[in-house]
């Protein structure tokens, strides 16, 4: 009854869209964590929140995640694996291997414009790492990994890089913090002069 009602190649796309479902439910569920981490802190955030703002039921959110910190795990993976396959693909571009990982870090972690929601997000996750004892005890290590995979061992043992990473740490909290004390003409500067750093 089914292959007649529908012919072959709409059932073959109804199929694909089902078998995608739920992954597009838990990019929505990862989403709307994010959103409302933002927006109320990670204090006030619960599973039934994350569920209407999702759209989804709480019953469709347990299927993936049955506990906030499963879920903020998952985010928190999310976040570091998008944000690695950025740096990877600015590395890609990248010619001169010598401070290559630095170059790529920063070009990722500055470079987003601040209404970039993306960036938004991963910065306030990591904000969250350092202001909260406990989400810093969960997720250090896991960001620390991340961060110095896309290093080679040269970067990693030299203190000239290891200053100028510390410099793009300090230049995305001054955009988590929202500090205005450093003009936008400044602040390109220091990037640029970071940049040339990492060429020496």
């Amino acid at each position: 009854m089914r292959a007649a009602a529908f012919p072959l190649r709409e059932v073959m796309v109804m199929d694909q869209w089902r078998n995608k479902e739920p992954d597009v439910t838990r990019e929505k569920l990862l989403r709307a964590a994010a959103d409302l981490i933002l927006a109320q802190g990670l204090q006030a955030v619960t599973l039934d929140a994350i569920a209407g703002r999702a759209g989804v039921s709480k019953g469709d959110l347990l299927e993936h995640f049955q506990t906030k910190p499963i879920l903020l795990d998952a985010l928190f993976d999310d976040v570091t694996q998008r944000f690695a396959g950025a740096v990877a693909a600015e590395m890609a571009k990248d010619p001169d291997a010598n401070g290559r990982g630095t170059r790529a870090y920063l070009r990722v972690t500055v470079a987003a414009p601040a209404d970039d929601g993306e960036a938004h997000v991963m910065r306030s996750l990591i904000g969250l790492m350092l202001f909260d004892p406990e989400v810093r005890e969960l997720w250090s290590s896991i960001w620390d990994e991340a961060r110095e995979e896309q290093l080679s061992p040269q970067e990693q043992e030299s203190p000239e890089l290891t200053l100028c990473r510390l410099a793009i740490d300090g230049l995305w909290m001054s955009d988590l913090l929202e500090h205005r004390s450093v003009s936008s003409q400044m602040r390109a500067a220091v990037i640029q002069r970071i940049e040339e750093l990492t060429r020496k």
